[in-house]
């Protein structure tokens, strides 16, 4: 598939950043992992692919441990130190700051990441942030420019656009539909969830639309219904993709993509997810590097942004 608009601005953001960034890269034989955020079930799957003998689910993260944790919730976190065979639990997140060499980020909550993140970031140490970055998109603004400034690595992303199944449609999409013009993304989302609404859940189905359509999502407008929500989403190069975020139905995240050429339909498979994004995080820890660059960190909060609004408002919302 050639090259568009989308995919040429992302690569030259890319280059720009590890121009001006300048990452440090890391010379450990075992990286120090801190978790930050215990109620979330990816502290624990992080944890167990790197500290459990044989991994999690017979996967298993060389040269990382996850060293500390700290929770805001003190039986969870004690439920999780123990089930991922963590040997310390912190006294705060800031305590662990000059005893890791790359921190996890995984509050349940956007909204609470950046006050967490910025402080390791501004003491130079890597950063993951789980998903979603945050709920705000000056938040988001801002634990990207203490990164750039500290010159560490840093990315947060849905770890369903790393798992195997998912990359081997990207590959084959590419070898088979020609250009992208038209689709469907469809997965759970609970609007009136507590941990932060449409970005909890909904987060996930807009990452898996940027990674199939591309960036460059101009305009939203988002629609509730019986407890679904009905999103259409237009990108700057003509391409049109519907969102179902579904709070009343069983389902599993899935889409179709319709290209000039041939149309693909896909249902997720997330069962090497974590140890694939894992692997990406210790390249953030090892390497400095940024799978991400800053326009595609903001570009999923800007959609989420405008749907929430879009959908308090009753009208159409530009990115």
């Amino acid at each position: 598939m050639p090259i568009n608009r989308r995919q040429f601005l992302a690569a030259s953001t890319a280059s720009m950043i590890a121009a001006s960034a300048a990452p440090r890269a890391m010379a450990k034989d075992t990286v120090r992992v801190g978790l930050v955020g215990s109620e979330n079930s990816h502290a624990l799957a992080f944890a167990q692919l790197m500290n459990l003998p044989d991994g999690k689910n017979g996967m298993k993260i060389d040269g990382a441990k996850a060293t500390q944790i700290w929770g805001a919730q003190p039986d969870k976190t004690a439920q999780v130190a123990k089930d991922g065979n963590i040997p310390k639990i912190a006294d705060s997140s800031a305590a662990m700051i000059g005893e890791v060499d790359g921190m996890i980020c995984t509050h349940r909550h956007g909204g609470r990441h950046r006050a967490s993140v910025v402080p390791f970031l501004e003491a130079g140490i890597p950063v993951f942030c789980d998903k979603p970055l945050a709920t705000t998109v000056e938040d988001a603004e801002a634990m990207i420019a203490a990164a750039q400034k500290a010159g560490v690595g840093f990315s947060s992303f849905s770890t369903l656009r790393f798992a195997g199944a998912t990359e081997k449609f990207l590959e084959d999409l590419r070898g088979k539909a020609g250009e992208l013009t038209a689709g469907v993304c469809a997965g759970p989302c609970d609007p009136n969830s507590e941990y932060g609404g449409i970005f909890f859940y909904g987060i996930h189905v807009v990452e898996l639309m940027n990674a199939v359509w591309g960036y460059g999502c101009r305009r939203v407008h988002a629609q509730p219904h019986g407890g679904n929500i009905h999103a259409t989403c237009q990108f700057e190069d003509g391409a049109h993709v519907v969102l179902n975020l579904l709070g009343n139905a069983k389902v599993s995240f899935n889409l179709t993509a319709y290209g000039t050429k041939s149309w693909e339909h896909f249902t997720v498979d997330s069962s090497d997810s974590y140890y694939r994004g894992l692997q990406e995080i210790m390249k953030v820890f090892k390497d400095g590097a940024w799978p991400l660059t800053p326009a595609q960190l903001l570009e999923p909060v800007k959609i989420l942004v405008a749907m929430d609004t879009s959908l308090k408002e009753g009208r159409a919302v530009d990115v």
